[in-house]
């Protein structure tokens, strides 16, 4: 009862903002979806658009999900670091559910019970959580007025159902590592390698959001912005620093809104590192090629950013100036290699 009590409570506001927001029919089915609500919406749209208490009901449903998925903080965190509104948060929320499969995800894991030990089934649902997590926070900061889920959908599903066939194959790196290291450990617990593959690459799935943005902005297929992606990371060790940062000691709110802050920063920073390098994109598509005639361009700044690594591996504790510092490097390679000038 205390439990049910306290859950109230922190979906109270919430509740309220999201009363006050216009529900299209469109946002019913979505979010419907996305909240497993068992309301028939494509056969009694028209009835659940005209209830008189049809808000309210899409209001209680959304706020509870998020609620019992999430966590009691998860709005007030989104709202403190973006200055979304609740309903924008719900609706980046929404669209991140549906976009990745999580809610189907979810129920699979559930259904894990009894199969194999709480302990493996609470860390693939923290590690969906972190995915929900970084994708909302993804949404809000890039598409901070075009957040209706039905546009969002359709905009990032088609491409991520692309990526996820050749996601596993274009891993570099220390993310390859990770991937394979998080995929064997469910397996051999007992999780089917179906659902062990996609909840193993969910600490890195969000990253496909920027992928796609970015191969939208520049026209260059798909595939080879994420190759390319995933090239950048391993030689500049981009997957190393963002670990550096992760486990960093978070001691106040403003630690935590600053590790948040630098793993954003380095997510644009490293897409933008992409794009640039692909402006040197040979006829025969060789990425490697690519990526080296780039190196060669920006060698001066490169030059400073491995020594700033060097600095950093050296550190048995880097903190958060020395992230600071890092990232203001990453971002005069970032924009020298987006403007093209090279040094």
């Amino acid at each position: 009862v205390q439990t049910i009590a306290i859950r109230e409570s922190a979906s109270q506001p919430m509740l309220i903002a999201l009363k006050q927001q216009p529900v299209t029919v469109e946002d019913i089915t979505v979010t419907e979806k996305a909240s497993s609500l068992t309301l028939q919406s494509d056969v009694y749209a028209r009835e659940i658009s005209e209830h008189r208490l049809h808000a309210e009901i899409m209001a209680t449903q959304l706020a509870n999900d998020i609620v019992n998925r999430m966590g009691m903080s998860f709005m007030h965190r989104q709202r403190t670091a973006t200055g979304a509104s609740p309903a924008d948060v719900a609706r980046a929320y929404t669209a991140v559910m549906e976009i990745f499969g999580l809610l189907e995800l979810w129920e699979q894991i559930e259904a894990l019970d009894n199969q194999v030990t709480a302990a493996v089934q609470m860390e693939m649902m923290l590690s969906v959580i972190r995915l929900i997590k970084r994708g909302t926070r993804w949404m809000l900061r890039n598409r901070r007025h075009q957040l209706a889920p039905t546009d969002c959908i359709a905009a990032y599903q088609p491409g991520l159902e692309q990526l996820r066939e050749a996601y596993p194959a274009m891993l570099r790196g220390r993310a390859e590592e990770q991937f394979q290291a998080n995929y064997e450990r469910f397996v051999d617990a007992g999780v089917d390698p179906d659902l062990a593959q996609p909840v193993a690459a969910s600490d890195h799935a969000y990253t496909a959001l920027g992928i796609m943005q970015a191969a939208s902005d520049t026209q260059v297929p798909l595939l080879e912005v994420a190759r390319m992606y995933f090239l950048i990371g391993e030689r500049l060790e981009l997957d190393w620093f963002s670990g550096q940062i992760l486990a960093s000691k978070v001691d106040n709110e403003w630690q935590a809104l600053a590790r948040d802050t630098y793993l954003e920063d380095l997510e644009w920073q490293q897409r933008t590192l992409a794009i640039g390098a692909l402006r040197h994109l040979c006829e025969d598509h060789n990425l490697l090629k690519c990526v080296k005639a780039w190196e060669e361009k920006e060698q001066v700044l490169l030059r400073r950013w491995r020594q700033m690594l060097t600095e950093l591996h050296a550190s048995p504790a880097p903190d958060f100036a020395m992230f600071a510092v890092a990232n203001r490097e990453l971002l005069d390679l970032a924009q020298s290699s987006t403007l093209g000038n090279g040094q």
